[in-house]
């Protein structure tokens, strides 16, 4: 079999790697892997074998903690370790950069996989989807302005686990009319974020008070009432109590379940309770 070369992913390749995870059905666009590749430049890979290319794999750093996702082989190649030499190279590239926790969301069907690779079991995370239409009141939250972005991007390292400061300045320049932030004399008190397009939405981060869960309510119901009808697809983690409840509110069906995993120090675990929605299983 000829060598696995394992290279950095380019712009050059995104359209082809769109093509490889819709056979997946995974809905990544282009604006998908622009963020990730504007994020962490060197972070996302492709495996070449005898010239053609045969699968991918992305990180995204925040600081001393990394997430790893976007993980792929084309069906044509598996067996034949591709996606070992992908993974080896993601850990590589995580150790030069200092990470000491690598997390990523595993399908249940690869979870020996990546035990294989010394990766440990934490939760599982259910992702929700399907039509919703705007709520009869206006809910609450503003939209964000930039010089929220500090104080909410320290609010969430409290949730999350780290700072994600420059990931949230880009959702923030993508999407300034559907990131929302409840915000009072007091403080950041949550905020979410929709990534939407024509007649659909991705929503997440969606991050609040586990002990306000009338702010994460009112915080979706008023992006609903700006995003009008549409298909909403998010991911929440199983730690946080209130996501059977608001799903069975929004009658959103089960499509499947990811168990979160680390590698490295069992270390920046944040506050899951306080997390209604990933910002994406390869972003955390």
């Amino acid at each position: 079999m000829a060598e696995t070369e394992v290279r950095v992913l380019r712009k050059r390749d995104l359209s082809w790697a769109i093509r490889l995870t819709d056979l997946e059905h995974w809905g990544y666009t282009r604006a998908d892997f622009e963020r990730l590749l504007a994020l962490e430049p060197e972070g996302c890979f492709v495996a070449v074998v005898g010239g053609k290319r045969a699968g991918i794999t992305c990180s995204i750093t925040y600081s001393k903690l990394a997430f790893i996702g976007a993980v792929i082989v084309d069906p044509e190649m598996r067996g034949k370790h591709i996606g070992e030499a992908l993974m080896q190279a993601t850990l590589d590239f995580l150790d030069r950069r200092g990470v000491e926790t690598a997390r990523l969301n595993a399908y249940l069907n690869v979870i020996p996989f990546y035990e294989r690779l010394g990766f440990h079991r934490e939760y599982e995370n259910v992702r929700y989807h399907g039509n919703v239409a705007a709520s009869g009141s206006p809910g609450g939250g503003r939209p964000a302005s930039a010089e929220d972005l500090p104080a909410i991007a320290h609010f969430d390292s409290f949730y999350f686990g780290a700072s994600r400061e420059r990931l949230l300045a880009r959702l923030f320049q993508e999407f300034p009319e559907h990131f929302l932030v409840a915000r009072d004399e007091g403080g950041v008190r949550g905020y979410i974020v929709a990534s939407a397009d024509v007649g659909a939405a991705e929503i997440g981060p969606w991050v609040a008070n586990p002990t306000m869960p009338e702010v994460a309510g009112d915080l979706l119901h008023g992006l609903l009432s700006r995003l009008g009808p549409t298909r909403i697809g998010l991911t929440a983690p199983t730690p946080n109590e209130n996501h059977e409840r608001m799903a069975g509110e929004l009658r959103l069906e089960t499509a499947f379940r990811t168990l979160r995993m680390y590698r490295g120090r069992d270390a920046y675990h944040g506050l899951p309770k306080g997390i209604f929605a990933l910002a994406g299983l390869e972003k955390g």
